[in-house]
């Protein structure tokens, strides 16, 4: 399980709503639990492989290898070292350590494992599922002749910083990559059936997109199954309010962080401060500053000040990054009542931060700040204001 990581100065209701919110979101987010909803096992009555990839992958491959059982025949995972199981379940299943959000050379190298595994898998009477998340263009990654992991690294970089949607930054890998746009489907075409089931972390579902369509091959087609989305964080997010009733419910939201924040913040005071939910991928173009923040404490922040600087009161707001991961920084998310920000110079320490993308530090100094380390799923970010009237215990949330 997860563990949630809060200031100890944080108000204690508070913290209470944070963990019990953060908590519910999560376990009906849970690759493994998706895995096992979506696919039917007793469909695949051959040999089987596995080959994972993404912040999910490791959760993901576990789901694959229960479900398949005796019909299981090994399979490699990359992941972050931080989700590995320690130890490992089934030797038959093997793991490689990979670097995120830019590619390494670790991750060349376990990119050259999957690939050799994946070219060794018997022609005949033998299946694999491909296991795609969020992620997944960082950890496959097989540079195209002449291209080096320092341009990957640089392009990488570049483009985060300068706020690019995840659909440009896979469009820059895939000309720069072999396996990104159907290259690994072609690898695995004399394999006798191949499906990928994938944990989406881009709006719309777009196969393409996700760890940049590996399996999106018009010559070779492949059976995808999407297992959850940012739909599925949300439903779970209305789900935890069932007692309070919502007023707003918006997925796939996207475009500056800070202009999302103020979006949310208007639309609860429009529904009569009912609680009001967004969820999807929004963006933050920090070029040409020094400062440290992620998109989603970015939009909750905003969402926060502009509740405090039209004098609204008695109100809470969390963001919560799915993956455990708010772009650059080490926060899954922030938590922010009312009270924090009722102080006029905080309200200008708020604004400070936003101009200078500096949201974390602030964050930090007023113990908003919500940590996990990595969650093993990604189904993009959460964010909610709520009255006050939801820290209260017996409303018995989550």
């Amino acid at each position: 399980m997860t563990q949630i990581d809060l200031s100890t100065k944080l108000d204690p209701n508070a913290q209470r709503f944070a963990r019990a919110f953060v908590s519910h979101v999560l376990s009906r987010c849970d690759p493994e639990v998706l895995v096992s909803r979506s696919l039917d096992f007793t469909s695949f009555d051959s040999p089987t492989h596995v080959l994972a990839f993404g912040k999910a992958s490791v959760k993901m491959a576990q789901a694959c290898v229960q479900g398949l059982g005796s019909r299981f025949s090994g399979g490699i995972v990359l992941a972050p070292d931080s989700l590995f199981p320690d130890p490992a379940p089934n030797t038959a299943l093997q793991y490689f350590g990979v670097d995120h959000p830019a590619p390494s050379h670790r991750n060349v190298a376990a990119t050259d494992a999957l690939v050799q595994y994946a070219r060794k898998i018997p022609a005949e009477h033998n299946y694999c599922i491909v296991c795609i998340s969020g992620g997944g263009s960082a950890h496959l990654c097989s540079p195209r002749q002449g291209v080096t992991i320092e341009q990957l690294f640089e392009t990488t970089n570049t483009l985060n910083a300068g706020g690019a949607s995840i659909q440009e930054l896979n469009e820059a890998r895939k000309s720069l990559e072999t396996l990104k746009g159907g290259g690994l489907a072609e690898i695995l075409a004399h394999v006798g059936y191949c499906q990928a089931v994938v944990l989406s972390d881009v709006l719309d579902d777009d196969l393409n997109t996700i760890a940049s369509g590996p399996m999106i091959s018009l010559a070779h087609p492949v059976e995808h199954t999407i297992i959850g989305n940012h739909q599925t964080a949300l439903d779970a997010a209305d789900d935890f309010f069932g007692g309070l009733g919502v007023g707003i419910c918006k997925a796939g939201i996207s475009g500056g962080s800070s202009d999302r924040g103020r979006e949310l913040a208007g639309a609860y005071q429009e529904s009569g401060q009912a609680a009001c939910l967004f969820a999807g991928e929004t963006t933050v173009d920090a070029s040409g500053t020094t400062g440290v923040g992620g998109p989603c404490i970015e939009l909750t922040l905003a969402c926060a000040l502009e509740l405090a600087e039209s004098g609204q009161a008695d109100w809470i707001t969390l963001g919560l990054a799915t993956d455990g991961i708010d772009g650059p920084t080490d926060a899954a998310g922030a938590v922010i009542t009312s009270e924090m920000l009722a102080d006029p110079y905080n309200q200008l320490s708020a604004h400070k931060a936003l101009v200078d993308h500096n949201t974390l530090p602030f964050l930090d100094s007023i113990h908003a700040t919500i940590r996990s380390g990595p969650t093993g799923t990604n189904l993009n970010d959460l964010c909610l204001v709520s009255p006050c009237d939801a820290l209260r215990a017996d409303r018995g949330l989550g």
